[in-house]
């Protein structure tokens, strides 16, 4: 079957298989509408960045945005993958997500994002993997992993390692094109069945479990009360970010918007002081981890303006959260405040 015979089929595949694909040169140039209908999307798709500058709106989706979701009971995979592999998986039934088949797509990290210029797809984003360094000689497994972490950080959309992200803009899809989708990848909407993963009952009785909640006593009261941090967080974050718009005025400007909304943290630039972002908690699902690990929001501010905003899944995807936490050396540590020695960033 050649690959345009194969691509033309695809639409009506709801077994599993590959569900819907496009070359992503096919994809330049055409509205996003009609690059959702083509992937088979059901919803209008949300984006997850939006850029004002000089006039220009700049959108950046979630590729998972501008397809269906995944029917009962697949689960559903959005990558760029080589015509070649297309093909060959378009012919089997083997499973898409195997550590096999992994091996012969492009070294890139697993998201994928469509950007939009006042609606007309522009590119597609996948950026690539950061190759681990060597252990050194007499290096520990422990040193390594934590050199790992902090060395060589790659603050994909800020415009120099230690400048906050987006400090210009949308400057990065010509400073950064090495994060766009390789030469000849197609866009492919993979489906396989969900793995149900069966556990045994429990024992009728659990002596080692009795005695591990005994000693996890102490810790119950400070988790009811983290939980329900984590909930206020979530509703009031998610509620202050939709009322921010890119290209509008903060009500008062910035430090008056600071003084109503205490909890929101503010990042000045350093090489532009006009120039600020702001990080909304996001707070998270209940849970049993005493951590503190919630998700954020960005806003871009000059001079007392929305520039751009993130949700809390681009944020984090796209690296903003994790480049308020590297230096201007590309180690990442605790360079901000809400940034940890690793270069974890919470909120």
């Amino acid at each position: 079957m050649s690959l345009a015979a194969l691509l033309l089929g695809l639409s009506a595949v709801q077994s599993p298989g590959v569900a819907a694909a496009a070359p992503v040169a096919e994809l330049i140039g055409r509205p996003v509408a009609q690059v959702a209908s083509r992937l088979g999307a059901t919803r209008d798709p949300a984006p997850a960045i939006t850029i004002m500058r000089g006039g220009s709106r700049l959108d950046i989706y979630p590729a998972d945005e501008l397809t269906p979701p995944a029917p009962h009971p697949l689960r559903c995979d959005v990558s760029l993958v080589p015509p070649e592999l297309l093909t060959e998986l378009g012919n089997s039934r083997v499973p898409l997500f195997a550590s096999s088949r992994s091996a012969a797509r492009y070294r890139r990290v697993a998201a994928v994002y469509v950007v939009a210029r006042d609606g007309v797809v522009v590119s597609v984003l996948n950026p690539p993997v950061i190759e681990a360094a060597p252990a050194r000689p007499d290096e520990t497994g422990r040193d390594r992993l934590r050199r790992v972490m902090q060395e060589n950080r790659d603050p994909w959309l800020s415009a120099a390692p230690g400048r906050l992200p987006l400090s210009d803009g949308d400057a990065f899809l010509d400073r950064r094109v090495d994060l766009k989708a390789p030469d000849g990848a197609i866009l492919a909407h993979l489906c396989e069945p969900a793995l149900i993963v069966q556990f045994p009952a429990p024992a009728a009785r659990d002596d080692a479990g009795l005695l591990q909640g005994l000693s996890l006593l102490p810790f119950a009261w400070r988790l009811r009360g983290l939980n329900a941090e984590r909930e206020a967080n979530r509703l009031e974050g998610a509620a202050l970010f939709a009322t921010l718009r890119p290209g509008d005025s903060l009500p008062g400007g910035l430090n008056a918007f600071l003084s109503a909304h205490p909890g929101v943290r503010r990042y000045d630039d350093e090489e532009d002081p006009a120039y600020s972002v702001l990080v909304i908690n996001l707070g998270a699902e209940a849970n049993n981890n005493l951590a503190r690990m919630n998700g954020a929001a960005l806003i871009g501010v000059l001079a007392d303006r929305i520039v751009w905003t993130a949700d809390g899944g681009a944020a984090a995807g796209l690296g903003l959260t994790s480049a308020l936490c590297v230096d201007d050396r590309g180690t990442a540590g605790a360079v901000r405040p809400g940034c940890s020695n690793t270069g974890y960033f919470s909120p």
